[in-house]
């Protein structure tokens, strides 16, 4: 019995997910004093959502533009973030209501890019 109570904080130490490590990157954007972060967490399930993240680096702070599993790309041309998915936005086949706006930024979406077949393999990294 004191073998299981020694293995069970191990495991469960093992298992805590360290959100910030386990990221992997598509995109980075950064202007100004801004980046724009797309990435998925790292893990053993078929699907994992992207995130689209607005992060402020004087203050730290960061705000979720999206979360998605349809995301094809994303892009900024002057003050306009622009996303583009593959038909309308949706999470695992729930549709998705995007802010216009964040911060001084203008949100645009794109639902004409085309998926020929399974979605294609995507490169990703860890930031170190």
């Amino acid at each position: 019995m004191r073998k299981f109570l020694i293995f069970i904080p191990i495991i469960i130490l093992g298992c805590v997910n360290k959100l910030q490590e386990d990221r992997l990157y598509l995109k980075e954007i950064k202007t100004k004093n801004k980046v724009i972060e797309w990435f998925y967490y790292s893990n053993v399930s078929s699907t994992s959502a992207d995130y689209v993240l607005l992060y402020d680096t004087l203050s730290g702070k960061s705000d979720t533009i999206v979360k998605s599993t349809n995301l094809k790309d994303i892009q900024l041309s002057n003050d306009t973030i622009i996303l583009f998915f593959y038909g309308k936005p949706d999470i695992y086949d729930d549709y998705l209501i995007i802010k216009k706006t964040i911060e001084y930024f203008k949100i645009k979406i794109d639902t004409n890019s085309v998926s020929k077949g399974p979605m294609p393999s995507r490169e990703s990294y860890l930031k170190k």
